[in-house]
């Protein structure tokens, strides 16, 4: 089996998660094809951390999974994802224990569907599901705001509709009323993009930062649990 690399971004995150704090940073030799665990062991151990540090940090980053490029509408979040591999197939008992968490988590008490052997947990926009890979089987959890989108094309719909009423009101002869329906669907138009801009940002990272827990749980929870197949 080919020995995992880990790339830059995971190198740089490693070394912060097994420094927990330490403000010294370790050289890294530039190595296109990434570093396998025992060579971020032996820079570390380099730098003065321990070997089962590194090892531990390398664990935790894989507990939390990888995200997958954000949706944006207008440069805006509004969707998120997250998949992370799990160590084994959870039994019912323990899909049930996570269908649990997620309802915890999230707030919602959502819907549970088994077809076969997927199995996921949906509240709206929000889905986790448990998905069957070549190496065993992955968790993926998604969101989409699309109540952010929908806003988001509510601001250029207002937008147009100032440009447009006004530059018919300016051609009839009337400046007062172009400037006043301009300022009128203007601003209505700025008000939608701005309060997008005040919230969708903090809700990405809420979901994320949510997202990243429950990826946690999951390997957890089946790293440790010896509960046989049912």
């Amino acid at each position: 089996m080919t020995e995992r690399r880990y790339g830059d971004g995971e190198v740089r995150e490693i070394f912060s998660l097994a420094t927990t704090g330490d403000t010294r940073d370790p050289s890294l030799p530039a190595e296109s094809d990434g570093l396998t665990l025992a060579e971020l062991q032996r820079i570390g151990q380099e730098a003065g951390i321990e070997p089962a540090r590194v090892a531990r940090a390398a664990d935790l980053l894989a507990a939390r999974g990888k995200t997958a490029p954000v949706r944006r509408s207008f440069g805006m979040p509004v969707g998120v994802s997250r998949t992370v591999d799990l160590p084994r197939a959870p039994t019912d008992r323990e899909w049930e224990l996570l269908v649990a968490e997620f309802r915890t988590t999230f707030g919602a008490q959502g819907r549970m569907t088994i077809v076969g052997g997927l199995r996921e947990w949906s509240n709206g926009n929000l889905h986790v599901s448990l998905e069957p890979t070549e190496r065993g089987e992955r968790l993926r959890i998604s969101t989409l705001k699309d109540d952010g989108i929908a806003l988001n094309g509510l601001g250029v719909l207002t937008g147009g509709m100032s440009l447009l009423f006004s530059a018919m009101a300016a051609t009839a002869g009337n400046p007062t009323k172009a400037l006043a329906v301009l300022g009128a669907f203007g601003g209505m138009s700025l008000a939608s993009f701005g309060v997008n801009l005040l919230r969708l940002p903090r809700w990405a990272r809420e979901r994320e930062r949510q997202m990243e827990t429950l990826a946690e749980h999951a390997v957890r929870l089946l790293s440790e649990s010896t509960e046989p197949r049912s």
